[in-house]
């Protein structure tokens, strides 16, 4: 019982049919994975003693993947025992080869899941008739100001959070980013939550896909719900990075455009208006959205970076409130990631040179104390 240790074994099999050869590198299905060894030896209670039966070793190594150079022709498979995963178990595979990096991604669905996950076929959300697809950057920047500048609590809604970053590229590309950095997708509300005390609730490991509130844009709530949480183990639904997403109708020269807002929980909070218990959130979205940024950086899937002005700034002394009339803060700046199936290192990314936070924000600022009254709102 390998669940029991909190151990998930994922069987991979590898056909090389290509014409080089590769390594299989099982980091990327799990960084934190266990060796062979190690899952013996967390049964050596079992045979008493306190030793591990050689015998035990010996069948966890022989079912685990053995670690050689795939070659033309080759087949090669086992188990890797990864860390277990509630819910939608992602798994990213990368092969190294001498000239090249292979890349794949699959997800399961755990049997006792499988109703529970909202499940959309993101290429049917718009006719082709809505879609705009633009190679102008110019217009592109032009496509996105003409958005709402936030999420909303209703379709016709309050403005509750800012529209803070933007996703490029292709859907496999953008959430093996993702997987690699550690974010769950979450599970929608459902009777299993209604039925979950508030102990368990709160507590690891269901916090990792614990539901989140359903917010609007585009006139619907998010396609995408995505988190990371403070800690893996003994970590509570009170400390993660909260993500939404939303496919948007646009595209940059062919590829999909998310929009997206994120929002990190530091703690609990009270709502006096309705006496209820809701989450706390840190009120600078900018470091909320920085640490988006550094994130997904380190995944070496974003080529290049940029920024665009989508609403008007806010700042301590005068900030925003979100529908608990909890405040937050923002330069006004939206993040765009470009991602690419290629590894790009650090060094490689390339800056979009269109908006810069600090110029938007003393452009802003010089436009305030300028403008007559009323111009500005």
């Amino acid at each position: 019982d390998l669940f029991r240790k909190g151990i998930q074994p994922v069987w991979i099999s590898i056909t090389n049919n290509s014409k080089d050869s590769f390594a299989f590198l099982p980091i990327s299905v799990d960084p934190d994975y266990f060796a062979p060894n190690e899952v013996a030896y967390l049964y050596q209670g079992l045979f008493g003693g306190g030793k591990v039966h050689p015998q035990l070793s010996e069948r966890f190594n022989d079912y685990g993947f053995e670690f050689k150079t795939i070659n033309p022709g080759d087949t090669r498979e086992g188990f890797v025992y990864t860390n277990f995963d509630p819910g939608i178990k992602y798994i990213n595979i990368t092969l190294a080869g001498y000239s090249n990096i292979e890349t794949f991604v699959f997800y399961l669905v755990l049997d006792d899941s499988k109703d529970e996950f909202k499940k959309i076929d993101f290429t049917t959300i718009y006719p082709d008739k809505e879609l705009k697809n633009f190679s102008d950057e110019t217009q592109f920047i032009q496509a996105i100001k003409n958005l709402d500048c936030c999420i909303k609590s209703s379709p016709d809604g309050k403005d509750i959070y800012p529209v803070n970053f933007i996703f490029i590229g292709k859907n496999e590309d953008i959430f093996s980013a993702l997987i690699r950095r550690g974010w769950d997708v979450t599970e929608p509300y459902s009777d299993k939550w209604k039925k979950i005390n508030k102990k368990e609730y709160f507590s690891t490991p269901l916090f990792r896909t614990t539901p989140m509130g359903s917010f609007y844009f585009f006139d619907r709530t998010q396609d995408v719900s995505l988190q990371k949480s403070r800690k893996k183990e003994k970590g509570t639904v009170r400390q993660r990075n909260e993500m939404r997403m939303w496919l948007s109708p646009i595209k940059l020269n062919g590829k999909d455009v998310w929009i997206g807002s994120t929002t990190r929980d530091i703690g609990t909070d009270v709502d006096k208006v309705k006496d209820f218990l809701t989450k706390k959130i840190d009120p600078d979205l900018n470091e909320t959205r920085a640490f988006l940024a550094e994130d997904l950086v380190v995944s070496q899937s974003v080529n290049k970076i940029g920024f665009i002005g989508m609403q008007p700034p806010s700042l301590p002394d005068n900030p925003n409130k979100n529908i608990y009339n909890q405040s937050w803060w923002s330069d006004g700046m939206v993040l765009v990631l470009h991602f690419d199936e290629t590894p790009n290192a650090l060094t490689d990314i390339i800056f979009y040179d269109w908006e810069f936070p600090d110029e938007y924000l003393r452009n802003f600022k010089s436009k305030k104390k300028n403008a007559n009254p009323g111009e500005l709102n």
